[in-house]
């Protein structure tokens, strides 16, 4: 079963494919601090949807939702 923690420490395009690879919708909310994304309201909440934020090219935060 895969889990918000084996997405952190990746790189983008590690975390995407890892998503990918799972079935999973990915959301990337933000880059070094640059918004792209909004978190999706809690009334949308998805097992198959990962959002990641990302800092100096690793991903920092990951939560399924």
């Amino acid at each position: 079963m895969i889990t918000a923690d084996n997405f952190m420490g990746l790189t983008k395009k590690r975390a995407q494919d890892l998503a990918e690879a799972k079935s999973m919708i990915f959301r990337l909310i933000s880059i070094d601090g640059d918004s792209f994304l909004p978190y999706p309201e809690m009334t949308d909440k998805r097992e198959d949807r990962i959002c990641v934020e990302i800092e100096n090219s690793k991903v920092i935060k990951a939560i399924i939702q």
